[in-house]
This record gives C-alpha cells, structure tokens and sequence, in this order.
C-alpha cells in the first residue's frame, strides 16, 4: 500500500499547475494525432459514378490507408485509389500485378494467373491480345510489343521525360504499302487523316489494316508498323528500362468506366492508397502501442508523485 506522504504528494500534483499542464500537452499530442491519421494515413473517399457497382454504389464513401506501408502491401483483388495523368482520381481493383502476365478474349473472357473468368460488358478488346505488366528494372523491347503494350509504352516514355516522336509505315508481309492508302479508310462516318494515325489506339489501326485489306488483292495481312525515335537526336529507340513497377487495374462496370484496359498500366508511384474494409481493424492493431503510452504517461504521473 502506498504511504500517506506519497498519496499525499500525488494528490498535490494533480492540483498543480504543472500537472494540469501535462495533461494539456498530453490532449494536444492525441489531438495531432489524430489529425495525422486523419490526412496523412486516412482517406474517406465518396464514389461519384458507378463505375464500382456492384461492389461499390454511387455515393459510397469507402476508407483508403494512405500509408506508405498500406500501398507496399496491396496485391491481387485489392481495391486502390489511383490518379490518372491528368490528375484526377479513380477507385478501381487490381487485376494485376508487376511481372503478371493478362491475356483477354475477343468472346469477353480474360486470364491472369492461370485463371479464367467471364467479364460481363467487356467491349474494349475486340481482338485477343496478352499482356506483359512490367516490372520495375524490365527491358522493354519495342519491336517485340503487341499492338496493345505499345500504347500503353508510350505512356512509360511520356513518365519517365524520355522525348519521342513516331513513325508509321504499312505493310503487307514484306511489302511495304504506300501510308497513304490509309487516308482512303475510315473511322466511323470520318475520313482518316494521316497526321492522326501515329497516335491512334490500337483499336482503330486494327479497323483500318481490315479495310485495308478488304481492298488490297491478296491473302497476307496487313499490318500497320511504328517506330520509335529520340527527338533529341532522332535515334531509334529499340528499348525502355523500366524505372517504377506497373499494376493492371479494372473497373467492375466496364462499360464506358476507363481503367487500364484503355488507360494503360498504372505505375505505383500513381497509387495513392488501398481500400481498408474501416479503420478499425488498423486502430485494433495501434491499442498496444496506446496502451504502452498511457502505462508510460500513468508511471510519470507516479514517480513525479513519490518524488
């Protein structure tokens, strides 16, 4: 039992100035924070379209760790928090990771990791093509991309300040076609115009190697080529080191929702955090770390009493 000088002299602390004090500071520190949590780890996020249903309904608020340790730790299936390279944001689900391979369907199949599965609405890949996600530190050789991965490279050029510009060519088999045979296509009820067809999606160079090739006599493909050149010094560009690591993201509604599929990969350095069901689980985990505090805050108080 604690003698009557030390209740005594705890008695006097609590109605001291100085105690009074260090119970302000203490509110102080628990109020910062919380208000660190607050926007520096947690991130309350409204859902304004329905681009997430059904797993998510338009208005949904969701909670994203905003934490750097929340973002090393995302894996397939998670739901994450995204900017676009125009700034805005979007949620969407992580389809795949760094080093995976995704192979979709022209029937609106899709596989990664072995797996296969159905995508209700997918409409973007009217033909089949696989997909590489890099890695950070892979080597990727542009003359041995798809149609698909060049898209999406010029997007890791344009990140990594790397100045391009592209050069078109068509070709049948081994034959080189005048490039001015394309300007005869069309995209939807317009006229093609050459200065456009560098940077088209792949989507709509494949419709116009189809028209192409409805008019050309023969039985070989044809086949729209680009390469790729330095504006520095208008050297071929053969190859890209990747300096960042790449994540495959989807929407669940994928009509008319823009995820990877149209946007290209999405390097982490874009990932702004990962949906948490709440952040209760994670205050679960901070209680010891809480409870050592106030065991530390309640022997001071002590040991300042018996002294």
């Amino acid at each position: 039992m604690a003698s009557l000088k030390h209740i005594v002299a705890k008695n006097q602390l609590k109605n001291s100035k100085r105690f009074v004090l260090f119970l302000v500071l203490v509110l102080v520190l628990f109020f910062a924070a919380a208000i660190a949590l607050r926007f520096y780890v947690f991130e309350p996020l409204r859902i304004n379209d329905s681009s997430m249903f059904p797993k998510f309904k338009e208005r949904d608020i969701l909670w994203v760790c905003k934490y750097q340790e929340c973002i090393d730790q995302i894996k397939n299936g998670d739901y994450v928090w995204a900017q676009m390279r125009n700034k805005e944001s979007l949620v969407r689900r992580v389809l795949a990771m760094p080093g995976e391979k995704v192979k979709f369907y022209d029937n609106g199949k899709v596989r990664v990791r072995n797996k296969s599965k159905n995508l209700s609405g997918e409409e973007v890949f009217i033909e089949t093509r696989k997909i590489s996600v890099p890695k950070k530190g892979d080597t990727l050789y542009i003359n041995k991309l798809n149609d698909v991965e060049q898209d999406y490279a010029i997007n890791i050029l344009i990140e990594q300040g790397i100045p391009f510009f592209i050069k078109t060519s068509l070709w049948q088999g081994e034959r080189e076609l005048p490039i001015d045979m394309l300007g005869a296509s069309k995209l939807g009820n317009r006229q093609v115009s050459l200065q456009e067809v560098d940077m088209l999606p792949w989507q709509d160079r494949h419709l116009l190697e189809l028209q192409v090739f409805q008019r050309e006599v023969g039985n070989t493909p044809i086949r729209i080529k680009r390469e790729f050149f330095n504006k520095t010094d208008s050297s071929l560009i053969e190859k890209v080191v990747t300096e960042d690591d790449y994540y495959f993201l989807i929407s669940e509604n994928l009509k008319h929702s823009p995820d990877s599929r149209e946007l290209g990969y999405f390097s982490k350095a874009q990932l702004q955090g990962r949906f948490v069901e709440s952040p209760n689980h994670l205050i679960e985990k901070a209680k010891p770390y809480l409870g050592r505090a106030y065991g530390f805050i309640k022997d001071l108080i002590d040991l300042s009493g018996a002294n």
